[in-house]
């Protein structure tokens, strides 16, 4: 077995519509413990409102603005961020610039698990 995962910037994302006006992709690459997860992730230019899990995710390419409800912060992000989400809070992205990123998450519960 080998230790590569995979190539971040290469990885093939499995794209799917999100709204009508956005795609988003990703690509588990693995798991560091039975509940936490490793996965490549992209969105294309568009407008979002999501849930997050508990992850920390570093941007390898693109552009985007995030809105965090909880907090009322924006912040823009491109190549080379480091950011922290925290599970539960509710969040507005705007992909200026199709985005890809590596994650590294607790995925969040399922309902009635």
């Amino acid at each position: 077995m080998s230790q590569l995962l995979g190539n971040a910037f290469s990885a093939e994302l499995d794209w799917k519509p999100k709204t009508p006006t956005l795609r988003t992709g990703a690509r588990y690459l693995d798991s560091l413990t039975a509940d936490t997860a490793v996965d490549v992730w992209g969105a294309e230019v568009g407008e979002y409102e999501g849930v997050t899990a508990d992850e920390i995710f570093v941007v390898l390419e693109g552009k985007a603005e995030v809105t965090f409800h909880r907090t009322g912060e924006t912040i823009v992000i491109g190549p080379g961020d480091i950011v922290r989400l925290f599970a539960g809070d509710t969040d507005t992205w705007r992909t200026i610039e199709t985005i890809r990123k590596v994650s590294f998450y607790v995925p969040p519960v399922e309902s009635g698990s």
